[in-house]
């Protein structure tokens, strides 16, 4: 006689083993790519109220700039350089300033757990935002320049002289440079203080008063922080024989806030 043993059912198999048996027949979990990261935190930095109002005032003050620069029309043809500096002052003043915010956002409106629980990796983020803004400011920048080309073309129509688009490839060159510098410069100060008035408040004076002070303490080797003619001379694609003075300005005002913002994010308490 044969004897036929008893399945157990169910309920008897262990909880663990059974957990242990569905945790294995799930998918691998896939990590976010650099490239989401980069547009989750594009589409934070103009999601906001407050970055679409400054990327509407930086248009705005092109507008403005480029009407004034219409109605004030010199002698010669209208140049294209002339419009595109005009329409730059306030992707220059104010873009850097989303930088300092998408660096700080998280930090101030207390959604860091959230953000790095979703994203562990924290310097991943913090670079994905660094690339972010630099995109941004590509996309605005390209719009004020758009609006500076239509207003050489009717400068040139109705000042009655023609227009003049020399040097165009050299004025943008320098233009998109200096404007992902000055971003970039925005954010680093952004990442080392977390605090969003703070950071802009430090952006804006310190290297102002750096040079205003600088030539009077230092004289002639001033030059070696003054990260503003550091971006002059990158606009003007002319160095002007002062290399190591314009790569020790940016690497003080630019590269070295990157490093220590990088590290403070990776450490610093998330509430």
């Amino acid at each position: 006689m044969t004897v036929t043993e008893a399945t157990p059912p169910a309920a008897s198999v262990a909880p663990g083993k059974h957990r242990a048996a569905v945790a294995t027949s799930l998918p691998p979990a896939r990590g976010q790519s650099f490239l989401k990261l980069v547009g989750i935190e594009l589409r934070k930095s103009v999601d906001t109220r407050s970055g679409r109002v400054l990327i509407l005032a930086i248009l705005a003050l092109a507008a403005a700039a480029l009407t004034w620069e219409l109605t004030h029309l010199g002698s010669g043809p209208a140049r294209f350089d002339g419009f595109l500096a005009a329409a730059s002052t306030g992707v220059n003043l104010i873009l850097p300033v989303i930088g300092v915010m998408a660096m700080t956002s998280e930090w101030t409106q207390r959604s860091a757990l959230t953000t790095f629980t979703l994203s562990p990796r924290r310097v991943r983020v913090q670079l994905a935002k660094f690339v972010s803004a630099i995109v941004l400011s590509a996309v605005v920048l390209t719009a004020t320049t758009l609006l500076a080309l239509a207003a050489t073309a009717i400068g040139g129509a109705t000042g009655g002289d023609g227009a003049t688009y020399a040097g165009i490839g050299g004025s943008l060159a320098g233009a998109y440079l200096t404007t992902a510098l000055n971003v970039v410069m925005g954010a680093a100060f952004g990442a080392v203080i977390a605090q969003t008035a703070v950071a802009i408040l430090v952006f804006f004076i310190a290297p102002t008063a750096w040079s205003l002070a600088g030539p009077a303490l230092f004289k002639d080797n001033a030059g070696w922080l003054d990260v503003f003619g550091a971006f002059g001379r990158i606009a003007e694609r002319d160095l002007h024989g002062m290399l190591p003075e314009t790569l020790t300005a940016v690497g003080v005002w630019i590269v070295l806030p990157t490093i220590v913002g990088l590290w403070a994010s990776s450490r610093r308490e998330v509430k």
